[in-house]
């Protein structure tokens, strides 16, 4: 007995996005075939199961499954037809046949790629290459890798196909010994020492401690570094390269915090919140990485996940979550750096001056919380950072394209960390020439690595001459703060 049906009505049967149930079936968790008008053919057994899982009552009855299952095809001359299928290619590239069935290699994609001709190659050869079952060429190539997965081809293609998710494939495919070093080595230390970089516990400890008290010191009276504190609302993961590189940073969510009231802690052990697996196609550490930040939530009893600072960091979390644990959606909320400030600001709880950014100002839209985001997710970060960064700077203006259109800086999918230097300058000429013509002297990003490449690279590069600043670092500068008894990190 089988169930037809659509996925956005299975969406609204269980309460979740329709992303949700593509990750489901895509991962096996809800075992599907793809049936006539973009439908999905379900076995009886496989949907009660699910039913069951999340306490829903079936929609159907067993009797009005079997009625929806489609009838056999007629005979002729008494034969039955044998179809002929593309889902019989035995390519693990390709699995899904119809991308390039309905790709028109109309050239969309090529031409709104920044690396488009590097290598000569370019997104729509890459689909004709997996279709012709050129996954050796692929596999080899270094081109997936000065690729920044920036998913700007998606946009432009007329036929909606899934080329990022090719991409990784094919970068899930590379012997691991060949993955760009960096990469592979941040993968490895962060599942044998719980962090990128392999900072001791001991030494992440004693920063956090002497962070602490200097804030205190200058600023937040009575502040200490809250760390392993069970029953704190908000769990704060951390970008090992923070306290490795630039700690003081660190301190810049600290003061908001402080401001608003914040019930808040960071654990002790794992609290990395960047996860390269999604960069190198290692989809078990990235699984294992996620499984880690659900494990610490769990252990401190805390209501809230907020995301470290770096884009990828929560789409990668935010993708395994819903591919792998779906069930955790339900027990604690996510925020990213967008959802939490404009909470604070909604409710009163920070205040900000307007008139200490007086210079013109723009705001670049990461890939990932923006175009990726709201493909994936449904929802993109677009006018979010726009409410905050004009809450800070007046004199605002958008550059052009922006939005889902915007273009990459050219760092993200691990380009940042990766050996092809030219390749990534290359990459962000056409956003140096768009911040150029915004004439915009202050960038806001939400974006470690696109502030890095902004900041360090194209900014000496292009002779841009800005000043490129983190969303929650404007915030944090533009606090107006008043005086309050502190206990522990947060107002008593």
């Amino acid at each position: 007995m089988i169930y037809e049906v659509k996925v956005n009505d299975l969406a609204e049967e269980f309460g979740v996005h329709r992303n949700t149930i593509r990750n489901w079936i895509n991962s096996g968790v809800l075992p599907a075939q793809e049936g006539p008008g973009r439908r999905y053919l379900i076995q009886w057994e496989d949907y009660k199961r699910l039913c069951d899982k999340y306490g829903r009552e079936p929609r159907i009855a067993p009797d009005a499954a079997a009625a929806s299952e489609p009838s056999p095809a007629p005979r002729t001359n008494g034969a039955v037809p044998v179809p002929v299928r593309l889902e019989a290619k035995t390519n693990p590239l390709y699995t899904s046949p119809i991308l390039a069935d309905v790709c028109l290699t109309c050239g969309s994609c090529a031409g709104a790629c920044p690396i488009s001709g590097v290598d000569d190659l370019d997104p729509r050869k890459i689909i004709r290459m997996a279709f012709l079952g050129l996954d050796d060429e692929l596999v080899e190539s270094d081109w997936p890798w000065k690729c920044t997965m920036c998913g700007k081809c998606e946009v432009v293609c007329p036929m909606n196909v899934e080329i990022v998710q090719l991409l990784r494939r094919i970068r899930a495919r590379r012997s691991r010994d060949k993955v760009p070093p960096a990469i592979q080595k941040g993968v490895m230390t962060c599942l044998e020492k719980g962090n990128n970089l392999g900072i001791p516990k001991d030494d992440f400890l004693a920063l956090l401690k002497e962070l602490g008290e200097e804030l205190a010191e200058r600023s937040c009276p009575g502040f200490v570094t809250p760390v392993d504190v069970r029953g704190a609302r908000l769990l704060v993961t951390v970008n090992s390269k923070q306290p490795f590189a630039e700690p003081d940073s660190l301190t810049w969510w600290w003061k908001i915090f402080h401001a608003a009231g914040e019930s808040w802690t960071i654990s002790s052990e794992y609290w990395e919140g960047v996860n390269w697996g999604l960069h190198s196609g290692d989809y078990s550490a990235m699984r294992t990485i996620v499984k880690r930040i659900i494990d610490n939530i769990e252990r401190l009893n805390c209501k809230a996940l907020l995301l470290p600072e770096c884009g990828h960091a929560y789409y990668a979390t935010r993708y395994a979550l819903e591919r792998w644990f779906p069930e955790s959606l339900q027990q604690f909320k996510i925020y990213t750096v967008f959802d939490l400030l404009l909470e604070y600001l909604d409710q009163g709880r920070i205040t900000l001056n307007p008139n200490i950014h007086t210079q013109l100002a723009t705001f670049h839209d990461s890939c990932n919380y923006g175009r990726k985001s709201l493909k994936t997710f449904g929802h993109g970060y677009f006018d979010e950072a726009r409410t905050l960064t004009r809450a800070c700077c007046p004199n605002y203006i958008d550059m052009i394209p922006d939005r889902e259109e915007n273009y990459c800086c050219g760092a993200g999918g691990g380009a940042w960390a990766s050996p092809f230097w030219a390749e990534r300058v290359y990459h962000g000429r056409i956003k140096a020439r768009q911040i150029s013509e915004s004439g915009a002297k202050v960038v806001v990003t939400a974006c470690q690595n696109c502030r890095d490449q902004l900041q360090t690279s194209l900014n000496r590069e292009f002779n841009l001459n800005i000043d490129v600043q983190f969303v929650w670092e404007l915030v944090a500068n533009s606090l107006i703060t008043q005086p309050s008894d502190v206990v522990e990190g947060r107002h008593a």
